[in-house]
């Protein structure tokens, strides 16, 4: 079985794709809601609202395509999940207008997740085992084979990647985020090439060797320019930053 878009599900396997679009409609609700009161810069809303609006189109159109096992239209998900959503919701902002929005529940859900993003390399090991965990062949299996799953995967690296661009893009210690950056474009580079350079499917026979070669091309290369272009983003920084005290 493959992983599902909206339009594909049916029956007890459309629950979970629903919880999806719900939470969804809930946390852009409350955005909408809080920026009523903190009213946010224009730039930032429509950084948000596009998020939001590929993160739809993930829960609708079905991105695993036609093929067998779906492996590179999977890996284009959580690519997306990764390095497009998570980045965008980050550079958003959001967090003034949640908070507008829920109060005290607000600052309780992000205090921890906010206290655990001043360490970059503690959040990039973090994601790093967020992510070879599901893409491990049992887990990664399992996610196709069962909807509840692969909600929780993909979470999962949402609220990793989510924490792990906030300490990047908006903590203050831009070496070691940019160590960060280094050590994440390192290892998922080495996963996307293990994928891409066995000549077995990893994931069982079923799986197309191609597809499953194609899914570490789009981790490796695609998903690698991302992490490499914020990592010469935030060298730029470190270097002005420490360009500015030794004057």
């Amino acid at each position: 079985m493959q992983a599902h878009g909206l339009v594909e599900e049916v029956g007890e396997t459309l629950l979970p794709v629903i919880l999806s679009g719900s939470l969804l409609a809930a946390f852009w609700l409350m955005y909408c809601i809080g920026a009523q009161r903190v009213p946010p810069a224009i730039g930032r809303w429509l950084v948000f609202f596009s998020a939001s609006l590929i993160s739809a189109l993930i829960l609708i159109v079905p991105l695993d395509g036609r093929i067998e096992g779906g492996s590179a239209m999977h890996m284009l998900q959580h690519m997306l999940i990764m390095v497009v959503i998570a980045p965008l919701y980050v550079l958003a902002k959001p967090l003034p207008q949640w908070v507008a929005a829920n109060g005290r529940a607000a600052v309780l859900l992000f205090r921890p997740l906010l206290r655990l993003s001043r360490y970059p390399m503690r959040v990039g090991f973090l994601q790093a085992v967020i992510i070879w965990f599901w893409h491990s062949p049992k887990f990664y299996n399992l996610t196709l084979e069962n909807s509840w799953w692969h909600l929780i995967e993909h979470v999962c690296l949402a609220l990793g990647a989510g924490v792990f661009w906030w300490s990047v893009l908006v903590g203050r210690r831009t070496a070691v985020a940019l160590l960060a950056l280094l050590f994440t474009l390192m290892h998922t580079g080495m996963l996307g090439a293990v994928l891409t350079f066995s000549q077995t499917p990893l994931y069982g026979d079923s799986h197309d060797l191609q597809d499953q070669q194609l899914a570490g091309l789009i981790m490796w290369v695609p998903g690698g320019l991302f992490y490499l272009t914020a990592g010469g983003w935030c060298g730029l920084r470190w270097f002005q930053n420490h360009a500015r005290t030794i004057n």
